[in-house]
Order: C-alpha cells, then sequence, then structure tokens
C-alpha cells in the first residue's frame, strides 16, 4: 500500500512513500509495546528509520528463564553474567510476516550460522518457527521473544557439548533437556579450570 504525498512540480511526476505498518496498525503498535514491556522490560522499542530498522523493532536483553515451570538451579552458573542481547526487526508486513531476531550476545558464529544444528540462519537471524506457518498474525510477540529465550540457554548447552544440535520444539516447551542444564554447567567448570592449569604450565 502507499500513499501520495503530492506532484513534484520540478520533475513533473507523483512521488510516492510506503506506508509504515505502525501507522496502518497503530492499534497492534500498542499491543506490542505493552505486552512487550511486561514481558521483557529491559526491551527498548526502536522507532522507524532508515539507518537499518525502516520498520521499527526492539532492541535489549530478554530475560533468561521466562517458562512456566520452575528454572533449573544450575541455570545462573551455566549462563553466568552473560544475558541474551537481541536486535528485533519488524518488517513491512507486520503483523502477517513475524519479526526477524538477531542474538547481537551471545553472537553465533559465522560457521555456526552455516549449520542448521543451531538453528541460527546464515546472516545471524535465530530460526525460531518449525515452518512458515508457525507464526500467526494474531499471536503475541512474546511467544517469539520466549523461544529466543529458549534458544540462549540451547546455545549454551551446544557450547558446553552436551548435546548435538537444539531440540526441534526449543526449550520453551520442552523441558527434555532441563536437567542438562547443571552438567553443562560442571562441564563449564572443567574447562575452566583445565584452561587455567594450561596458562599456569604455559608460564612455568
Amino acid at each position: 500500500m502507499t500513499r501520495a504525498t503530492g506532484p513534484d512540480r520540478g520533475a513533473g511526476t507523483t512521488a510516492l512513500n510506503p506506508v509504515l505498518w505502525t501507522e496502518r496498525e497503530p492499534v497492534r503498535l500498542r499491543r506490542d509495546q505493552n505486552e512487550v514491556q511486561a514481558y521483557a522490560p529491559l526491551l527498548e522499542y526502536q522507532s522507524p528509520t532508515d539507518d537499518g530498522m525502516p520498520h521499527g523493532g526492539w532492541i535489549g536483553l530478554l530475560p533468561r528463564w521466562p517458562f512456566e515451570r520452575p528454572q533449573p538451579e544450575a541455570l545462573d552458573e551455566l549462563l553466568g553474567d552473560q544475558e541474551l542481547r537481541v536486535l528485533v526487526i519488524y518488517s513491512a508486513a507486520h503483523p502477517m510476516v513475524p519479526p526477524t531476531i538477531y542474538s547481537l550476545d551471545p553472537e553465533p558464529s559465522i560457521w555456526e550460522q552455516t549449520q542448521s544444528a543451531w538453528h541460527v540462519a546464515p546472516g545471524g537471524s535465530l530460526c525460531l518457527l518449525q515452518s512458515d506457518g508457525g507464526w500467526q498474525p494474531e499471536a503475541s510477540l512474546t511467544e517469539l521473544l520466549a523461544k529466543a529465550s529458549g534458544w540462549r540457554i540451547e546455545y549454551a548447552l551446544m557450547k558446553a557439548g552436551v548435546i548435538d544440535e537444539m531440540s526441534v520444539n526449543g526449550i520453551v516447551s520442552d523441558p527434555s533437556y532441563d536437567h542438562l542444564i547443571s552438567e553443562a554447567a560442571e562441564r563449564a567448570k572443567k574447562d575452566v579450570r583445565a584452561e587455567k592449569k594450561t596458562e599456569a604450565d604455559a608460564i612455568q
């Protein structure tokens, strides 16, 4: 959909500008803002701009365990102080098309972006839906954000080597990986101790 801004008498043509989804769907915009601010207070809304985010989005930190079941005791030990910092980019067709979410920290490597097991697409966006039909226009953006939080945990499990690929449904709704969090945290500690010993041996 476009709107005419009036004739450009100097050029003799009519200039057209795209109608932003934020103008076309103000009720949905307010809904997204209210739901996201309640769900992830450390995410900041970004208004549409011309420098990389023409349709707006969000940037900031996601909660590490926003799920209904109890948080595993070793989760904080596994993740440490590193929170998941994401960039959420709306498309021109929102809410018909889901937003694209990138993990800024931790940032998947180029190699990880080429391996389907890591659920990261080439270019760095997270693969959070099983199919194109996995998103419904009436769905809440927070559903995708929850999947992103789950991706962060499975990313740590992959890094620790306790799983070979991320789960199909995601840890947000699949508790089958919960028990591996303590094992991954223990492995991470052993790796740190081994690295320190190697460094000490090198100094000697």
